[in-house]
């Protein structure tokens, strides 16, 4: 091989690595090392176990050598979270590290152990669902529901001090302290309880928002219901440590649906109600002359006059309400009509009925005679030709007559 061409092999070998130098560098640049310690309680290093550092976009594995060191490079700047698995050992919670730069951290783990809790409630039965929480370290370590056999079995964790809480909608809490050594077990007993819930309906229609008498609350659950007085309140016994949906309904009003959440002690509830929407129509009579007017008026459900609302005659728009809420409609035929009005979707509608002016004749209430196909009486049964007037006065003649021949 010749000189030059041994310069041309030359110079491609430094161009072309000079670009996989620059990325590496560039790469490097943004990590940082993570020297990380695993120890147990007693401060002895803890070997092979399985490190695992989580942030935001990506993970990376390592594992703790003979002296419970091991390596890690994270993005510098980034949030780690940094789990650990160990044969012997066990940490309830990642390790967090904020904000990483060139540091080193130390983790400290305990031996392993399990806790069976057992819930039952005042007579010893099993109460299945009740929920479990244990606490450790001012952290939550298991937070799970009891199964049907009131039981709850927790995974591996952390032996030493524990809190535990077991609960139920229904139940008065119970908390204790109680020492994992190993696989142990422990009961706990919960009993049935119930607090006051006083409710307070207002509308807020108006400023400030008005009490509202007569409503109804109702909470399926229990289930149970009762009325709110002239203050809007009423109270009811609901079971503790429950989440209860209320219903709240009266009659003229938009239901409500709120969620009341019960502790363990009394506790309230305030709710807004509003009156369902409405257009509702009042005329001045029910029954005019006809050619005469009736005067209607428009309000809506808290009796506020609606201005610009077209009105209906007899399917035929006659007007719009003015500023009061209020038309004058003239009804010329005799007979039922109906004025009805809407806007926005509600409507509402009246009927009106229009008399003829001067009310019957006197043509139309004559007495008629009527007579049979034989002209020789009347419906009366006198003779023809005689009225009841005439029979009278033929029956005193005939009196005088038999007088004089006596």
């Amino acid at each position: 091989m010749n000189r030059t061409t041994t310069l041309l092999l030359a110079v491609v070998v430094v161009v072309a690595a000079v670009p996989a130098v620059a990325t590496a560098g560039t790469t490097q640049s943004d990590l940082v090392t993570l020297t990380v310690t695993v120890e147990n309680e007693a401060g002895m290093a803890v070997g092979g176990a399985e490190l695992t550092a989580t942030w935001d976009d990506g993970n990376r594995t390592a594992t703790t050598a003979s002296n419970g060191q091991a390596l890690i490079d994270v993005p510098q700047g980034a949030d780690v979270d940094i789990s650990v698995q160990s044969d012997e050992y066990v940490r309830n919670t990642p390790y967090e590290v904020d904000s990483v730069g060139q540091e080193s951290v130390t983790i400290t783990v305990a031996e392993k152990g399990t806790a069976e809790v057992q819930v039952r409630d005042g007579n010893g039965v099993p109460v299945n669902n009740a929920v479990v929480q244990l606490f450790h370290d001012g952290e939550t370590v298991v937070n799970a529901r009891t199964n049907s056999n009131g039981v709850h079995q927790s995974g591996t964790i952390e032996q030493g001090e524990y809190t535990l809480r077991a609960f139920k909608s229904g139940y008065e809490s119970n908390g204790t302290t109680f020492d994992v050594d190993g696989d142990v077990s422990i009961t706990t007993r919960i009993q049935t309880g119930s607090v006051i819930a006083t409710f307070e309906v207002r509308d807020d229609h108006f400023d400030p928002a008005e009490p509202v008498e007569g409503a109804s609350i109702s909470i399926p659950a229990i289930p149970t219901s009762t009325t709110t007085l002239a203050d809007g309140e009423a109270t009811a016994s609901v079971p503790v440590n429950s989440d209860l949906e209320v219903r709240i309904t009266k009659d003229g009003y938009e239901t409500v649906n709120e969620t009341l959440e019960v502790g363990e002690r009394d506790t309230s509830l305030d709710a807004t109600i509003r009156k369902t929407e409405a257009l509702n129509m009042a005329i001045s009579d029910a029954q005019i002359l006809a050619n005469g007017s009736i005067r209607i008026t428009l309000t809506n459900e808290y009796g506020t006059p609606q201005e610009g609302v077209p009105v209906m005659l007899d399917g035929e728009q006659v007007g719009e309400t003015d500023e009061s809420g209020e038309l004058e409609v003239r009804i010329a035929d005799p007979g039922e009509h109906t004025i009805s009005a809407e806007s926005e979707g509600l409507s509402d509608s009246s009927t009106v009925e229009a008399v003829r002016p001067g009310g019957p004749t006197p043509e139309d209430t004559a007495t008629e005679v009527e007579t049979t196909d034989d002209e020789s009486t009347t419906s009366s049964g006198i003779g023809p030709g005689f009225t009841p007037v005439a029979a009278v006065v033929a029956a005193l003649l005939a009196v005088l007559v038999l007088r004089r021949r006596a």
